[in-house]
């Protein structure tokens, strides 16, 4: 089977071709465009596509893009606002005021498995209708909807989709009560097999023949699920790119009492249970941007680290927080800093925080009974040694290391030939793939994880007096 698959995240654009009886692929992966223009991106991933299959056969093509985007369009499915994504938190003052309201926080929680955080496209939304914008007659989507649209003339969005905005119900596939008061309209709900053709825009723009079966739009999360080969209980993902996520499925719905998790649905529309960070991979790139010389590499800095070093507490929330305390109002900040400390330790204690950050989030995960007797690390860490290890040292327990370099771009191609009853060859998991902690290493990541708590109440806006926001 020919297989074609699309991905737009929240940085890059991706596009994989896979000859499954040749094993031929071939792999382009580029930054996005500068631009908030829908169009502008979505024509940016399909001239990916095309050269990826350029000269080739396909027999199918599946799409897809981060969870939390937006894109409104008019009664003709023109973009008319700029697109939007998990990074625009410029709604937190309007959710911060929601979140005063302990009813309706918990009422939202329950309803949608999401919490009341800037950036969800459901908030985004209710913003708007509170000023009085009217939503009546707009249609909203996500941006892998609009880039499925833009090959196939069709509007679908899946379930999977649809909770990640925040959207959907926790107890039906149908959209909960307070989204369907938002009178807008949003695409149907279709099963991840219901697939369009491509239309005759989406052959010229592609390359390619007219009617090759086009999937409906999946979210990078659950499709990380899918390409970590993680669909059954008992397996979590942990996947650390520009921000971090684990997630495990759940056979039965399960509510944090704190609020501390979410609960989405898998592309099998199963309940899949997550946490996840606003800060990772970026707060990285932020730090090494603004205190080494460009020319200085990663494996550079990292060549001098030692898990064992002094180092500052660092609180990762430069977009805000995520889970588990969802305070999109937070700011990020160094902590326990020491006159002797190097811009390195400095490097070393924003990976630290990043993960201690995601420990946390893990914590409260396994508050709902679900022990994951696998934890499967993927992402733009395991191009780190020292980074990766830590991780594993730092939660204390095996990671096994992902075998692709696109894990969710992976889990659309299994699905595109899973269509077509056909399975893609699976790597072979050997000893070389797993991590093991080093438990000399226990006490000093004890530690730090106490520094990290006592620093994450003492900057908690609840415990002490409210915070100006800028």
């Amino acid at each position: 089977m020919k297989l074609l698959a699309l991905e737009i995240s929240t940085t890059s654009s991706k596009a994989q071709y896979v000859d499954t009886k040749l094993g031929e692929s071939t792999l382009l992966v580029e930054r996005n465009p500068s631009s908030s223009d829908v169009r502008d991106v979505c024509m940016h991933a399909i001239q990916l596509g095309r050269k990826a299959a350029q000269g080739k056969a396909v027999d199918c093509i599946t799409t897809a893009g981060t969870w939390h985007s937006l894109v409104v369009c008019d009664a003709s499915n023109v973009p008319i606002q700029p697109l939007t994504d998990w990074t625009d938190v410029s709604g937190r003052i309007f959710c911060n005021g929601l979140r005063k309201d302990a009813s309706f926080v918990e009422e939202y929680y329950r309803e949608s498995g999401s919490m009341v955080h800037a950036m969800y496209p459901f908030f985004k939304l209710l913003k708007q209708q509170t000023e009085g914008i009217v939503l009546t007659g707009r249609h909203v989507g996500s941006l892998a909807g609009y880039l499925h649209y833009l090959l196939t003339g069709t509007l679908k969005e899946t379930a999977s989709m649809l909770s990640g905005m925040g959207l959907l119900s926790t107890s039906s596939i149908d959209f909960h009560p307070m989204a369907k008061a938002l009178g807008c309209t949003v695409s149907p709900i279709c099963d991840w097999r219901d697939g369009s053709t491509l239309s005759k825009q989406g052959s010229r723009l592609l390359g390619l023949t007219e009617g090759i079966p086009v999937l409906p739009p999946l979210p990078d999360g659950a499709l990380n699920q899918v390409g970590s080969r993680a669909e059954e209980s008992g397996v979590m993902t942990l996947s650390m790119g520009t921000s971090g996520a684990m997630r495990m499925i759940i056979p039965e719905p399960w509510f944090s009492p704190i609020h501390a998790t979410w609960l989405y649905r898998s592309v099998d529309n199963e309940f899949l249970l997550g946490a996840a960070t606003s800060g990772c991979s970026n707060c990285v790139d932020w730090y090494k941007e603004h205190a080494f010389n460009p020319d200085v590499t990663y494996a550079q800095i990292e060549g001098s680290l030692r898990e064992d070093s002094a180092t500052p507490i660092f609180l990762p929330f430069l977009v805000g927080e995520r889970c588990p305390g969802w305070d999109d109002t937070r700011l990020a900040s160094f902590h326990d800093v020491q006159e002797s400390m190097t811009t390195s330790a400095f490097y070393q204690g924003v990976l630290q925080g990043i993960v201690a950050n995601l420990y946390q989030c893990y914590e409260e995960l396994l508050k709902s009974e679900h022990i994951p007797r696998t934890i499967k690390l993927s992402g733009g860490v395991l191009h780190s040694a020292f980074w990766k290890h830590l991780c594993c040292n730092y939660f204390g327990v095996p990671m096994h290391e992902d075998s692709q370099e696109q894990t969710s771009l992976y889990g659309a191609l299994i699905l595109a030939a899973r269509s077509d009853n056909e399975k893609l060859s699976e790597p072979t998991q050997t000893e070389s793939n797993v991590l093991h902690s080093n438990p000399e290493l226990r006490e000093y990541y004890t530690r730090h994880y106490k520094r990290y708590r006592y620093w994450y109440e003492k900057t908690n806006k609840d415990n002490n007096r409210e915070r100006s926001i800028q």
